[in-house]
């Protein structure tokens, strides 16, 4: 497995597929890309560039670059959803553990 940055498609009209290594996506280039894009000049490139990085001779940053460039062409590109800028402190999210009392159980 080559890990890449994940790429988040939109497999169907509600159906999100995470992207996070280059087989994943190369058997998407082949088994899930829309119809009416499959074969285009990006398509291709994508295509391409996947199959030179499985066979270790390319860039799994160059081939993701390549793979957004065809789901922004097919439509299919979704943005990555934000992630919080920091998360709870444990005191804040689980605030029983210290507050210096044991919790009861029932």
């Amino acid at each position: 497995m080559i890990p890449m940055r994940p790429v988040h498609l939109w497999e169907s009209g509600s159906t999100k597929r995470t992207l996070a290594d280059v087989e994943a996506a190369a058997w998407f280039l082949l088994n899930n890309w829309p119809v009416a894009h499959a074969g285009t000049d990006l398509h291709r490139t994508a295509r391409s560039l996947a199959l030179k990085t499985l066979s270790g001779k390319g860039s799994a940053a160059i081939f993701r670059v390549a793979l957004v460039s065809a789901a922004k062409e097919a439509d299919i590109y979704a943005e990555p959803a934000d992630e919080p800028e920091d998360l709870l402190p444990r005191y804040v999210a689980e605030p029983w553990r210290h507050s210096g009392k044991k919790r009861q159980r029932r």
